[in-house]
């Protein structure tokens, strides 16, 4: 109830909303139902060295550019993460 709340009104003050410490598919899956927007944590990437940040989101970017389906997006975060590790 509290993360759907914080959720809610957060998109009520015109904001997206991030989930923070994301690890697995099926956590992520209950955050988009929930309206969450964005995910950040070991899911997406392990930390990674400043030096190889812009390789990894230009990565990620050209993975997903083209997906709005998130079985698709989720395959391809899956991938990443797997090339991350």
């Amino acid at each position: 109830m509290i993360v759907t709340s914080t959720i809610e009104l957060a998109h009520r003050m015109g904001l997206r909303v991030v989930a923070e410490g994301v690890e697995d598919v099926e956590a992520w899956n209950f955050l988009r139902r929930l309206g969450c927007d964005l995910a950040q944590g070991f899911l997406i990437s392990k930390p990674l060295p400043p030096q190889e940040v812009i390789a990894f989101v230009s990565r990620a970017n050209r993975m997903l550019q083209d997906s709005d389906s998130t079985q698709l997006q989720m395959r391809a975060l899956e991938q990443l993460a797997a090339s991350s590790r």
